[in-house]
């Protein structure tokens, strides 16, 4: 479970409508607790607190009070469901501390919209904690992420200049502070793609450090791991953001995104080496991965090591279906991937993720 994933739903035992539980489980770890119950441990590990309780009903409002006037929960924002914006509602929803509210039930995109809105805050404040190398890198980067896919899906061309001149400032920022806070700050990105772009550029460019490699192939490094997955651009969002494995059909769908990343990238005429690290990175040393089947001495040195770290980032990163993992026992079951990835390189990775 990760610090800073975890959103506490306050609920009663009015059978109201609970579906925005599920969608909120797609996302963040859920800690569903009741107005008696929740505690001040639960306010200091959370993101976001989203509360659903009969506002009209006067016996919760003084245990509610009590429970959200904890020092704990100062600094993390309140999401209020209420039946119907009434005026009553959102003056008692105010007087609570609500940070938010908003009419339930409502269209899911509505409440990912203003769940998203809060949790974003939140992470802007998280970000002022960096030193300010750390920020700027984090803030443009991102920026850079989400136009970059925008683009992609909607079939338009992508410059590299944007792209190499953040990640140079991902290379600064690394070199400077290191990837612990980074990674910190990136885990609590509400988008698993967007998330995961980043977490394996940071982790490529730490590995490419530890190993030595020159500031080229450094650059290289952390432009391939932002664009590792342009091609799920072009995969449905349904696909991308189940909250469910993935079925032995859907996974044929899935599975078509390297071959997506070569198209995008050949048609904005990037560098082979950067094509390489996107459409290769599945690919496995005995020749079963995908998309081309490549096996030994043709998967490039650095398809290698997008490989590992996009492994690494799947593995110890949270999703709806499954929890997180630890550094340690990521490294253990890589570690007896003979076949699928390059062992020494693997053992290398060890060191700089643990």
């Amino acid at each position: 479970m990760l610090t800073g994933q975890i959103v506490t739903i306050i609920c009663d035992e009015n059978k109201q409508s609970r579906k925005f539980i599920d969608l909120v489980k797609r996302y963040y770890t859920v800690n569903l607790t009741d107005i008696d119950h929740a505690s001040a441990e639960d306010f200091k590990k959370s993101l976001l607190i989203i509360v659903q309780v009969d506002l009209g009903n006067r016996q919760f409002i003084p245990a509610l009070k009590e429970k959200l006037s904890l020092p704990e929960r100062a600094n993390v924002p309140i999401l209020f469901l209420v039946p119907q914006l009434t005026r009553h509602a959102l003056v008692q929803a105010n007087i609570l501390g609500a940070t938010d509210y908003i009419a339930y039930p409502c269209p899911d995109n509505n409440f990912i919209q203003v769940m998203g809105d809060l949790i974003s805050r939140e992470v802007e404040k998280a970000w002022s904690k960096l030193s300010k190398t750390q920020e700027a890198a984090l803030k443009v980067s991102l920026k850079v992420v989400e136009e970059t896919f925008g683009n992609a899906r909607r079939g338009e061309i992508i410059s590299p200049d944007d792209i190499k001149n953040s990640c140079n400032m991902i290379i600064e920022a690394t070199s400077k502070d290191g990837l612990t806070d980074w990674m910190n700050a990136i885990r609590q990105h509400h988008n698993y793609t967007y998330r995961h772009s980043m977490m394996v550029c940071g982790y490529l460019v730490s590995f490419g450090m530890y190993l030595g490699v020159q500031r080229h192939d450094l650059q290289q490094l952390s432009v391939g791991g932002i664009l590792h997955d342009i091609g799920k651009s072009l995969t449905p969002l349904e696909l991308l953001e189940k909250p469910a494995r993935l079925t032995p059909e859907e996974w044929v769908i899935m599975k078509q995104h390297p071959s997506h990343s070569r198209t995008i990238m050949m048609e904005s005429n990037w560098d082979d080496v950067l094509i390489d690290i996107a459409v290769h990175h599945h690919e496995k040393l005995d020749g079963s991965g995908y998309p081309d089947g490549l096996q030994g001495a043709q998967v490039s040195d650095l398809a290698r090591m997008a490989a590992i770290a996009d492994v690494f980032s799947g593995l110890t990163d949270k999703r709806s279906y499954k929890p997180s993992m630890s550094s340690e026992a990521a490294i253990d079951i890589m570690l007896t991937m003979e076949g699928h990835l390059d062992m020494p390189l693997v053992k290398a990775f060890r060191a700089v993720v643990l």
